[in-house]
């Protein structure tokens, strides 16, 4: 019985796809039954057959057309049968047991609604995967600094959660969405992924949602991937206009500030 479906969405990212899969099916293979559900963006670098080559198990599904980051997650889920959803974006590899330790962690939690994993960066440093919830005066010091991550700055330092205890199990407002473990049940009360946006924010809006329906976001240090994170707003160009946009759709749907509400989760972990 099939009990983890990775959703996976690529567009012309067979160079990350193939430490990947790698990992997914080579000895870091999850112990839990799991099936893989691969969803191309209209590639032109030969992904497809790369993967019907060497994984003829993945189950692949062709747009004929781009479609939007939330939108080609939800085709993925739709075609899967797993009791548990993993969203794992093609830019992840997999440690030993990551899977399997989520897996386990939410059999053993159901109050919880969305898990996160430990994120490292390529050179094994932790990756500042977990945020706080946008707010206007956030997205001015982003604005103010210039995106930079590493600038100085007390509003940048709380959306970044830099003092954030990345080895402790705990309730986080959200995180980015490079990987997600829920369950199909809770997949589906959310109703899977708001569609407004075609790309970025997708995944504060479905974490905010999550806690909305009292189903808390968890942070989960014990389940490790790596992630080669690709910033692809991080220049003006034209994601830049889709995040600025999705941004938009944001903070009309939710406000300009958001509480945080991972201090009112008192659960056991």
């Amino acid at each position: 019985m099939i009990q983890i479906s990775i959703i996976t969405v690529g567009m012309n990212h067979l160079s990350y796809l193939k430490p990947m899969l790698a990992s997914v099916y080579g000895t870091n293979k999850p112990k839990t039954p799991f099936e893989m559900i691969y969803v191309d963006n209209c590639s032109t670098d030969g992904s497809i057959d790369f993967i019907k080559i060497n994984y003829p198990q993945v189950k692949i599904i062709a747009n004929i057309e781009p479609l939007g980051f939330g939108e080609n997650n939800n085709k993925g889920v739709f075609a899967s049968i797993g009791k548990y959803i993993a969203i794992i974006n093609p830019d992840i590899v997999m440690h030993p047991g990551s899977l399997d330790n989520l897996f386990n962690y939410a059999e053993s939690h159901p109050e919880v609604g969305i898990i996160v994993p430990k994120l490292l960066n390529p050179d094994g440093t932790l990756q500042y995967s977990v945020r706080g919830f946008i707010s206007l005066r956030i997205l001015l010091a982003r604005i103010r600094t210039k995106g930079d991550d590493k600038a100085t700055d007390k509003e940048v330092d709380k959306y970044l959660c830099r003092n954030l205890n990345y080895n402790k199990t705990q309730a986080v407002d959200w995180a980015i969405g490079a990987a997600f473990f829920l369950s199909r049940e809770m997949f589906a009360k959310l109703g899977g992924f708001d569609l407004d946006y075609f790309l970025y924010m997708e995944d504060e809006d479905i974490c905010l949602r999550s806690w909305k329906l009292d189903k808390p976001v968890v942070y989960y240090p014990e389940a490790v991937m790596t992630h080669n994170h690709l910033r692809g707003s991080s220049k003006l160009g034209r994601k830049t206009f889709f995040h600025l946009n999705s941004m938009k759709t944001f903070f009309k749907k939710h406000g300009f500030h958001v509480p945080s509400y991972r201090n009112k989760f008192k659960g056991l972990l």
